[in-house]
């Protein structure tokens, strides 16, 4: 197996532990505003979306040897920016909007990787960091906000 496909299966297990965290959520639930009072699981759900898709573009110019970061956009390093308006996308759709877009999102950035070459997902390399900051690490340290607000309010 390569360290692409190491990539992938840990990212799709991620993901199934946020859709698990978040599974049993009625509408209501899922919109609830608890973190800092303006977001909740749909505006991360949403924010999760957004940062692969726009890390899943940054694959797919560097598979055309461009730079990841397009020039001219605002930087990645703004990242409370970048959060603030991938969850504004979430505003007025309901959940299964929101998941689908989600899902959608995971499975366009696996696609956008799947046209590098192996060598770019080494230890280290950009490709390798984008799998955690964009999926791995994100679906879990939300899950883990998600869980811990649904134990505090007994949202089960």
């Amino acid at each position: 197996m390569t360290k692409q496909d190491n990539l992938a299966t840990e990212l799709d297990a991620a993901h199934r532990e946020f859709l698990a965290v978040l599974s049993g959520l009625g509408e209501l639930q899922f919109e609830k505003k608890w973190l800092d009072g303006r977001w909740g699981a749909r505006e991360i759900s949403a924010h999760i979306a957004g940062w692969l898709g726009q890390l899943g573009a940054g694959m797919e110019r560097m598979s055309r040897g461009e730079r990841p970061e397009p020039e001219g956009e605002l930087p990645w390093t703004e990242v409370d920016t970048w959060n603030e308006v991938f969850a504004s996308h979430a505003k007025g759709k309901r959940r299964h909007q929101i998941l689908e877009e989600l899902n959608h999102a995971l499975d366009s950035f696996k696609q956008s990787a799947a046209k590098l070459p192996e060598e770019r997902f080494e230890a280290g390399k950009t490709a390798e960091k984008m799998f955690d900051v964009a999926g791995i690490s994100h679906f879990r340290e939300h899950a883990e906000m998600i869980r811990t607000w649904r134990e505090r309010e007994g949202a089960s």
